[in-house]
C-alpha cells in the first residue's frame, strides 16, 4: 500500500469531523481542552463555580504541566489566574476509575503551591491562594449533593480556618437546580443549539458549527495525537488509551466509531492508529 493510499484511508472529511465533534460533551478531552483555552468561556465557568460574578481571568493555561524529577508530574485541565493573583485549577475527571480522589486533590494542591511559591520568602506570604474544582460525571461520594466544598474550622468552634487552599468536589449526576448544577447539566450535553450558558455556549456553538471552530478542533486533535505518540503525556492516560485501541483493533469486533466512543479519542486518531498498524 502506498503512502498516498494509506493517508487517504484515514483522513476525515469535514462532514465526518463535524459529526464526531457534534456528539462531544465537556467530559471529552478534546472539547474540554478547546473550550478551556477560550478565556471568556473559562471565565464564565469560574464565575459560576466561585459565585463571583465579577471574576476576571488574567491568564489561563490548558494542559499545563508541572514536571517533577523525583516524583509524579501533573497535567492540569486548566490553571487560571485572576486579576487579584488568585489561582484556579479545574480538573475534569472523565471516569471514577480506581483513584483515591482526595489524595489526588491533595497532591495536585501541594504541587501547584510549591511551583508558584517564591522560594526566598521566609515569611510564606507569597504562598498563592488556590481554588481547586474537581468535576466528575458521577457523585463519587454518593451523598446526593451537587457540590461538596471542603470546609475548615478551628477545633470544634464555628470559626473558619483559612489557609488559602480551597477545594470543592462537583458532579453532574445530582441536579439540585442551583446555578452550578445547571452548568453541570450543560457539561453533559454541550449542545450547539443550547445558549443557556452565555459565553460558554457561544464558544461551544462556534467550535461545533463554524469552519473556524472545526479547524481549531482538528488542530487540537492533531496536537493530542502527536503528544501521545511523542511523549506518552497526560499521566500515562493517552498511552493507555492507544494500547486499548490497538487491542480492540486486533480483535476486530468493534467499529471505529465505537472504539472512539469507548476510549474518548477522536475518530481520526483511531484511523491513524489503524493505518499505522496496517503499515507494519
Amino acid at each position: 500500500m502506498t503512502k498516498k493510499l494509506l493517508q487517504g484511508s484515514f483522513i476525515l472529511t469535514q462532514e465526518d469531523l463535524q459529526k464526531h465533534i457534534f456528539s462531544m460533551t465537556m467530559f471529552h478531552d478534546l472539547l474540554a481542552r478547546a473550550v478551556l483555552e477560550d478565556k471568556e468561556a473559562c471565565e464564565h465557568i469560574l464565575r459560576i463555580l466561585t459565585g463571583i460574578k465579577t471574576l476576571v481571568i488574567k491568564k489561563n493555561k490548558t494542559q499545563h504541566v508541572i514536571s517533577k524529577l523525583t516524583s509524579h508530574s501533573i497535567i492540569m485541565d486548566v490553571l487560571a489566574e485572576d486579576a487579584n493573583n488568585k489561582l484556579y485549577e479545574i480538573e475534569i475527571q472523565k471516569a471514577d476509575g480506581n483513584i483515591a480522589h482526595e489524595k489526588r486533590m491533595l497532591y495536585y494542591a501541594s504541587t501547584i503551591i510549591n511551583e508558584y511559591f517564591f522560594k526566598g520568602d521566609q515569611t510564606y506570604d507569597s504562598v498563592p491562594e488556590l481554588h481547586i474544582f474537581y468535576i466528575s460525571k458521577t457523585d463519587i461520594w454518593k451523598l446526593g449533593k451537587t457540590c461538596y466544598p471542603i470546609l475548615k474550622y478551628l477545633g470544634d468552634t464555628a470559626t473558619p480556618y483559612n489557609d488559602g487552599l480551597h477545594m470543592c468536589y462537583i458532579n453532574a449526576e445530582v441536579n439540585d437546580n442551583s446555578d452550578i448544577a445547571q452548568l453541570m447539566q450543560y457539561f453533559k450535553t454541550a449542545k450547539a443549539d443550547d445558549f443557556s450558558q452565555g459565553k460558554l455556549s457561544q464558544c461551544i456553538t462556534n467550535l461545533k458549527t463554524t469552519k473556524e471552530g472545526l479547524a481549531t478542533m482538528d488542530n487540537f486533535s492533531k496536537q493530542i495525537y502527536d503528544a501521545g505518540i511523542n511523549d506518552g503525556r497526560t499521566e500515562g492516560k493517552t498511552e493507555e488509551k492507544f494500547a486499548t485501541v490497538k487491542r480492540m483493533l486486533k480483535r476486530g469486533k468493534s467499529s471505529l466509531a465505537d472504539i472512539a466512543e469507548d476510549t474518548d479519542l477522536p475518530l481520526d486518531t483511531i484511523k491513524k492508529i489503524q493505518a499505522e498498524m496496517q503499515a507494519v
